[in-house]
């Protein structure tokens, strides 16, 4: 008995083994996240220059989704040693909405707390590769791949100022982040 236990337990990692080196990927064509970062170019924005900002995704919280529940079994476990592509297809759930707001009075136009994404430029590739550029409030971020981003305006009330940025995903999840305190100089 204990021999037909071990030969049966044997087969199957051996039959493993192989399907690892011969891999059937199961379809994780997505991926999602649930945390941004936000980052600034230089905390300091002298008179000559512009605020680089914008946000990534936190890549080491990112998970890989499929189609279908997969089962588990001994199969998927191996799968986890191979170099199978995941995520090709990119987010599960693409972006409908990107909001930038500060923490304090822009102008007198864009009181703290406003949205700023009228004077937000960006540029960015579309699902096509071409190149697309504009102000932020002008672009459909469910087609943009977006991180960077500038202001085309300098502040005339307070110098410090902390950016949020705010995305929206089409699951209707919102993510924030919020940058370092930026001094206009």
């Amino acid at each position: 008995m204990k021999k037909r236990i071990l030969t049966i337990f044997l087969t199957f990692n051996i039959l493993g083994l192989l399907s690892a080196c011969f891999p059937d990927c199961p379809e994780e064509k997505y991926y999602d996240y649930h945390t941004i970062i936000a980052s600034v170019g230089y905390p300091k924005v002298l008179a000559s220059e512009k605020l680089v900002f914008g946000y990534k995704i936190d890549w080491d919280n990112r998970e890989y989704l499929a189609e279908k529940k997969i089962n588990f079994n001994f199969l998927n476990a191996i799968y986890a040693t191979t170099k199978c592509q995941k995520g090709y297809e990119g987010e599960k759930y693409p972006l409908i909405r990107i909001s930038i707001k500060s923490d304090a009075a822009f102008n007198t136009n864009f009181p703290a707390g406003s949205e700023l994404n009228s004077i937000v430029t960006t540029h960015g590739y579309d699902v096509n590769d071409k190149l697309i550029e504009g102000f932020l409030a002008d672009l459909n971020p469910a087609t943009l791949n977006t991180y960077a981003m500038k202001i085309a305006l300098k502040p005339e009330i307070f110098k410090k100022h902390r950016f949020t940025i705010e995305i929206e995903k089409s699951n209707h999840e919102i993510l924030k982040a919020t940058t370092e305190e930026v001094t206009f100089e």
